[in-house]
């Protein structure tokens, strides 16, 4: 999973996703007829379908990740940094960090603040400098980071890494795209910027192409860790996840059972999804214009938008197949 890992290693912070749209492209480009990026920055690949005048698909999984944009540097050189996307607390203090040009740090909290109460105010990022003039020699207010890391194996079936949200969709498309010999539909592929902001790449795209049906993928939290807020039936190494709900949609019924049948036919492993937090990419396709029938095909994943997000080689196989198999098969509502 070499390519996985170098896609985790590439910086796309929300509004910054050109340098992993630049490695896709380079991945993708032998495979599809067009390749077009939109003023959003979203990565749009086309394949023409077989047949006369064919439906047209949407598969859409987001490049961006969560991190921090810096807002000021204090006096003796440590920066101050906001949210980009949903950060958690717990997960930043003590972590490393890079920025897009390279430049290092690290996570801390002011420690005269009862750990229980903390807030993003009360942290700050140490990159080494001495003095403010000094950190912003070194990086630029407005500039971001995200935790640092790489991926790596746990166990014999997992993997583990930051950004797992949403570069593991990501890679399942490139590999679907790889694997695709032949499609039904003219397909779109699109790799989305900003969801973590609030789908807006995803919404802009699918304006664009105006598809008839649409897909989106994106890792899904599981049932399978202890002490759960919103428990569910989803188990890593049990296949696909084939999405019922999430914050953002109630997927059409239509697609779910298409979604189920085309796995059942071919053989696939798959779960039914119920998020119970969280949106995807499929709640900005379903609203698009006149409304788009629209499900979601997703990665269980553990410990999401944290460091260390874990997920299933089995699962991520699972994934690329159906989408393949999706693709080569013709929808019936």
């Amino acid at each position: 999973m070499e390519l996985l890992k170098q896609m985790l290693e590439t910086l796309s912070v929300s509004g910054n996703e050109e340098n992993l749209a630049d490695l896709i492209e380079k991945e993708i480009a032998p495979y599809v007829d067009e390749i077009r990026r939109d003023v959003m920055g979203n990565l749009i690949a086309f394949k023409k379908g077989a047949g006369e005048a064919p439906k047209k698909m949407m598969l859409s999984a987001h490049m961006d990740e969560i991190g921090m944009i810096i807002t000021h540097a204090e006096e003796d050189g440590y920066l101050r940094f906001a949210n980009v996307g949903g950060l958690r607390i717990p997960f930043l203090v003590g972590q490393p960090v890079i920025f897009k040009n390279g430049v290092r740090g690290n996570v801390m909290y002011e420690t005269k603040i009862d750990f229980s109460k903390l807030k993003l105010e009360n942290l700050y990022i140490d990159i080494g400098a001495e003095t403010a003039e000094e950190a912003l020699s070194m990086v630029s207010i407005g500039d971001v980071c995200a935790p640092y890391g790489t991926l790596f194996e746990l166990g014999e079936h997992r993997v583990c890494g930051k950004s797992m949200d949403d570069k593991v969709a990501c890679y399942i498309q490139i590999e679907a795209i790889k694997k695709l010999k032949n499609t039904v539909y003219d397909t779109y592929f699109v790799f989305s910027t900003q969801e973590e902001l609030g789908l807006r790449g995803a919404h802009t795209a699918a304006y664009a192409i105006n598809p008839d049906y649409g897909v989106a993928l994106d890792v899904t939290g599981v049932g399978d860790m202890h002490n759960m807020v919103s428990p569910n039936a989803l188990k890593l190494g049990k296949g696909a996840a084939v999405k019922v709900r999430d914050s953002s949609i109630i997927c059409s019924r239509l697609m779910v059972n298409f979604l189920k049948k085309v796995a059942k036919e071919k053989g696939i492993p798959y779960q039914m999804e119920v998020l119970m937090a969280g949106g995807t990419d499929a709640g900005a396709i379903h609203t698009t214009r006149e409304g788009v029938i629209t499900g979601g095909i997703s990665i269980p994943t553990r410990n999401i938008h944290s460091p260390v997000e874990v997920a299933d080689k089995r699962d991520i196989a699972a994934c690329i197949d159906l989408m393949v198999e999706l693709l080569g098969t013709p929808f019936e509502g």
